[in-house]
């Protein structure tokens, strides 16, 4: 890991995704970050969110990425922080007002991971016209990875992994 440490890491990821949530990181084995991106969200066959036996990211192709934008670390870490909340959105999240600082902290310590140079990319319109959003205010607008009725996320590349952090409504 580049400046987290396993147990920290853990303990920020449990914080943070719970059983509708996604979370894996996989190496950078690729010229092009979107392959390796797709190789993780495969893994996530196992995943109890699959609703299909090749799990939720199944039917996703390189094409798909046109759906995705560059978002600032700090955007980035704000959808993180999002992921939990009903719609994705901050009001959506119990007791935010309270517990917003913590769980930023806790997807700064996840995005921390992947070093000061990593980019990150999310599937939330509000990136593609400004990736300098303040993205705990962003449009609830997504484009859609996945068959679920709506899924939002953030993939983080650094010269050595790549992660996908991404969230799920079910119904």
């Amino acid at each position: 890991m580049t400046h987290t440490d396993d147990a920290r890491w853990s303990r920020s990821l449990r914080a943070l995704f719970g059983e509708e949530m996604f979370a894996a990181v996989g190496a950078r084995r690729r010229g092009d970050w979107r392959l390796d991106a797709l190789d993780v969200m495969r893994s996530a066959k196992a995943s109890s969110t699959a609703g299909s036996p090749d799990g939720p990211f199944g039917a996703v192709t390189p094409d798909d990425f046109t759906g995705v934008f560059p978002v600032s670390r700090s955007g980035a870490e704000q959808i993180v922080t999002t992921l939990q909340g009903e719609w994705f959105q901050a009001d959506g999240i119990p007791d935010f007002s309270v517990r917003g600082a913590e769980l930023t902290a806790h997807a700064g310590t996840v995005l921390g991971r992947f070093g000061r140079d990593a980019l990150f990319f999310t599937n939330a319109v509000t990136a593609r016209d400004d990736p300098h959003a303040d993205m705990l205010r962003r449009d609830g607008a997504y484009e859609g990875l996945t068959g679920h009725v709506m899924d939002c996320g953030v993939i983080a590349v650094s010269a050595t992994e790549v992660g996908v952090f991404w969230g799920f409504t079910i119904g």
